[in-house]
């Protein structure tokens, strides 16, 4: 058996590339990370993964040889020092060579909890501002159901008609635009959408007459 059969034995195609940041529907679709993939495009199995959008097609050790412009062969002893898996190959090298690699790998891993933990506040907050919008809505039909004059004048109720424009803008760019707009939201903005999302909740609440705990 082949270094090559014996990686593929040991690892799925699907952990490795979830394993580098990429997000797998439960229908086994992701947005592909060889082009610039709005929406899913990608299909990915246990033995493999299909772009329909850009044609990428291969396996585990195909994946991270595209994804670090390696051979096959290094990509294989790649994943073979990155997850620990029992096989022998012929990489050898100093000890120089093996601290370097070591930081490098250290250097990828934090990159990679880095994108996860980016990626989770996408999600995150593309649920909230949704909950914000929904909470707009029965809003203002609480109010077609009582006596406008009440509520137009008060703060809260103008706070949520003004920012509601603000909602649906962010939530344009955490739906539909490409990384480099979430990444500048998050790194510019994202204190903003947070104040703003929980001054709007706050507002609603108080305005349906339910129960609110302000935190922090």
């Amino acid at each position: 058996m082949s270094v090559f059969e014996k990686v593929k034995a040991h690892i799925s195609a699907g952990t490795v590339i979830t394993d580098y940041g990429v997000k797998v529907g439960k229908n086994g679709m992701a947005c592909c990370p060889f082009h610039n993939d709005k929406h899913p495009s990608m299909k990915v199995d246990e033995k493999h993964y299909h772009c329909f959008g850009c044609g990428a097609h291969g396996d585990a050790i195909s994946f991270v040889a595209q994804m670090e412009g390696l051979s096959n062969y290094d990509a294989a002893c790649k994943i073979i020092k990155d997850y620990g898996l029992p096989i022998e190959t012929n990489h050898g090298g100093s000890e120089m060579a093996r601290e370097a690699y070591h930081n490098k790998k250290v250097q990828e891993s934090r990159v990679i909890s880095v994108k996860k933990q980016f990626n989770k506040w996408v999600d995150d907050k593309i649920h909230e501002l949704k909950e914000c919008e929904a909470l707009i809505e029965e809003a203002k039909e609480s109010i077609l159901r009582t006596d406008p004059r009440e509520e137009i004048i008060s703060n809260g109720f103008a706070y949520m008609v003004h920012k509601e424009t603000m909602i649906g803008y962010w939530l344009d760019i955490l739906c539909m635009e490409d990384e480099a707009d979430k990444r500048s939201l998050f790194l510019e903005e994202r204190e903003e959408v947070s104040r703003i999302a929980a001054n709007i909740k706050r507002a609603g609440n108080e305005i349906l007459g339910r129960s609110w705990k302000c935190v922090g």
